[in-house]
């Protein structure tokens, strides 16, 4: 158990959709996700399923929205080795419509770029793993980032204002020293009546925390 399927590529158009619901759920292994390049669809990428995993799409269009949905299905397992290489979801989103996105990883290593999306709710949980997610660049977005063990680092573009609330325990938080901190709250410095800002909800039981400019390592 453990190996990698075949991999599959995974298209949906964006057809007459002025927005999108978008629901990414693998179970185990890396998950990717970034902005399309010049493309009519909503979604295009590929999946490399381990041994026994399925992927179940399910997609409908009410009205003007399109909501689609990417989960794993089946029995696998127990996962064997490091989280990237051969086994993962590789998905890059249209950066053409306004997206609500909700992410989660049972266990492994998730890169999340909304840096070139128009994202206005987001949702990622991790069980156990790396999350690094980077936010977009404008607009108002609300965001929350959870996951029960691992390592969390939130990249914030410049003339991206955030307003960060900590909901954790056991944890390690680094902030940056700009960053005005009221309680389990840091704002940055310029948020106050921002047009470009994020309020991002963060909720972790044990690891590491980083809240880091975007470019930064």
């Amino acid at each position: 158990l453990g190996q990698a399927s075949e991999a599959q590529e995974i298209g949906q158009a964006l057809g007459e959709a002025t927005r999108a619901e978008l629901t990414i759920a693998p179970a185990v292994g890396s998950l990717h996700v970034g902005a399309l390049a010049e493309s009519n669809n909503l979604v295009a990428g590929v999946i490399r399923p381990i041994s026994g995993e399925r992927v179940r799409r399910d997609f409908r269009l009410e009205g003007e929205t399109a909501i689609l949905s990417l989960r794993s299905e089946g029995m696998f397992g127990p996962f064997v080795g490091s989280w990237g290489g051969k086994r993962g979801w590789e998905l890059k989103l249209s950066p053409d419509v306004p997206l609500d996105l909700e992410i989660s990883l049972g266990a492994g290593q998730s890169r999340i770029d909304l840096q070139d999306l128009m994202v206005s709710d987001v949702k990622v949980n991790t069980g156990v793993g790396e999350t690094v997610v980077t936010l977009p660049e404008e607009g108002y977005v609300r965001a929350e980032i959870e996951g029960a063990i691992g390592n969390t680092v939130i990249h914030v573009p410049a003339g991206m204002e955030a307003r960060i609330r900590f909901d954790t325990a056991l944890v390690a938080r680094q902030v940056p020293d700009d960053y005005q901190q009221q309680g389990d709250v840091y704002l940055s410095p310029g948020y106050a009546g921002a047009d470009n800002r994020v309020d991002v909800e963060v909720g972790l039981a044990i690891g590491n925390v980083s809240i880091r400019p975007a470019g930064s390592q």
